[in-house]
This record gives C-alpha cells, structure tokens and sequence, in this order.
C-alpha cells in the first residue's frame, strides 16, 4: 500500500524535509489533492465535557483549522467531510456553521458530507472535521520562504476556555485570508497546539528564536490556530505593520 504523508519537497540550508500538516497526493503532474483535518474532544454541551461551550462554537473552530491548513497552503476547498460524535441532533448544527464560515469565505460550492455515531452515546462531545482541496503546483505556497525572510506571529497563542474568555486576541478569519493575499508575505502558517516554536522549527528549521514582545510564549498551544505565523519579505515590515495594525509582532532570532 502507497503511504502519504505530510512531508513536502521544501529542504533546509541543512538538508532537512520541512512539514506541513496537511498531505499532498499527485492527481495529475500540475495538480494535487490536499487534505486537512481537526479533531475536538472533550469540548461541547454534554455534563462530562471539560469545556463547556455551544456545539456552534464547537462547530466553528474545528472547521476553522481544517479549512485554514488546507487553504494556506495554496489549495482551493471543494469538499468537507464530518465526524460527529456527539448526537443525531447535532449534525445540523454543524452543517449549518460550516455552510455559513465557508459562505463568509467566498467558498460557495462544497460538497458536505459525513457520518454521525448513532449507536453509542458517548459521555464527552467529539467533533472530527476533514478538509478536501486542489492545488496547481505552480501555486504552492510551500517552500517560498527566502534564507533572508523575516517572521511574525499574527493574533496570540491560546487554548481550552482562553479561546472562549479572549476572542479578541483570536485571529479572525477574514484577517488569515487578507494576510494569504498579501503580496509582501511569503507563507503563512497555522500554529498548532505544539506553539509557535514547534512550526518554525519544522516548517522552516528555525532556531534560537526570541518574541519581540515578551508577552508571547512561544513553546504555549495554540488550540484551533489562534494565530499564524508569517514569513515576510523584511523591507515591507513597516507596510505590514500598517495594514495589520494591532496583529503583527516580530519574531527575532537570537
């Protein structure tokens, strides 16, 4: 059996494969089938869940992650499947919010389709949600940083009921897809729950980095991608820090 990961063809000054946590398969020599996906558990309405938040809200930020990871990559969504655990009642609570974030994210033609567990109730909520897209290979946007790029964090690393008491520290997704069109910046790069320093060491083999500002952690988890990291053509940072007022801070290597 042919096994895919989510290794890329992008190689460091030192040799090693960087990661993206996304797979890509070859659909023909200029295109590829990019798949992305999040899961969630423990979170949701039922008593035993250990954070208490709407199934909307839950909804939301699973699908934010798949969707962000598959489009920063350069790859276009045409369909979503979804996992659900939680109950029969709430598959269309769930359609419903991905229908609505994707509308809001210009992608108007997804096929949405999925499977509910309808034979065991389970005592904590579970919500799986995977994102199908295609990309041109002349469009990757994997790879594309030069050895002379700068970085920055955009939006703050947060996780559990910090995603819920400190919205407005949460990068909005209108906001990701402005900073994916920016001509300055080169990729763009959700942050998982391993931090900010876990990406830049295996999407770019950065080391020995430092926040400019000291109210970042960046060993901290940043649940459904609470913020992205840039990589950014440096003579534009004054630009950059003007069009993303209040979001940027720069990242410097010591």
């Amino acid at each position: 059996m042919k096994q895919y990961n989510r290794e890329t063809s992008q190689v460091s000054d030192k040799g090693e494969t960087m990661m993206r946590d996304v797979i890509f398969i070859p659909l023909s020599a200029n295109e590829e089938l990019v798949i992305a996906a999040d899961g969630a558990g423990g979170i949701g309405e039922k008593e035993q869940d250990v954070v208490q938040t709407s199934y909307r809200i839950l909804s939301q930020y699973t699908y934010r992650v798949a969707l962000m990871e598959c489009m920063a990559v350069g790859a276009v969504p045409f369909s979503v499947l979804v996992q659900n655990f939680i109950s029969e009642e709430a598959w269309q609570i769930v359609i419903d919010e991905i229908k609505n974030m994707s509308q809001k994210s210009g992608l108007t033609e997804l096929e949405i389709g999925g499977s509910t567990e309808s034979n065991m109730p389970l005592v904590q909520s579970a919500l799986g949600i995977t994102v199908l897209g295609k990309v041109a290979k002349d469009e990757k946007k994997v790879g594309k940083t030069p050895s002379d790029a700068a970085f920055a964090v955009a939006g703050l690393p947060l996780y559990g009921e910090e995603v819920l008491t400190r919205k407005d520290d949460v990068l909005p997704l209108d906001l990701f897809l402005r900073l994916l069109k920016h001509p300055a910046i080169y990729e763009v790069v959700p942050v998982g729950s391993k931090g900010i320093k876990y990406e830049l060491e295996h999407v770019w083999g950065v080391r020995n980095l430092r926040a400019e500002c000291d109210f970042i952690d960046v060993c901290k988890s940043a649940g459904p991608a609470t913020c992205v990291i840039i990589s950014f053509d440096k003579a534009e940072k004054e630009k950059l820090s003007s069009d993303f007022a209040g979001w940027l801070t720069p990242l410097e290597m010591m």
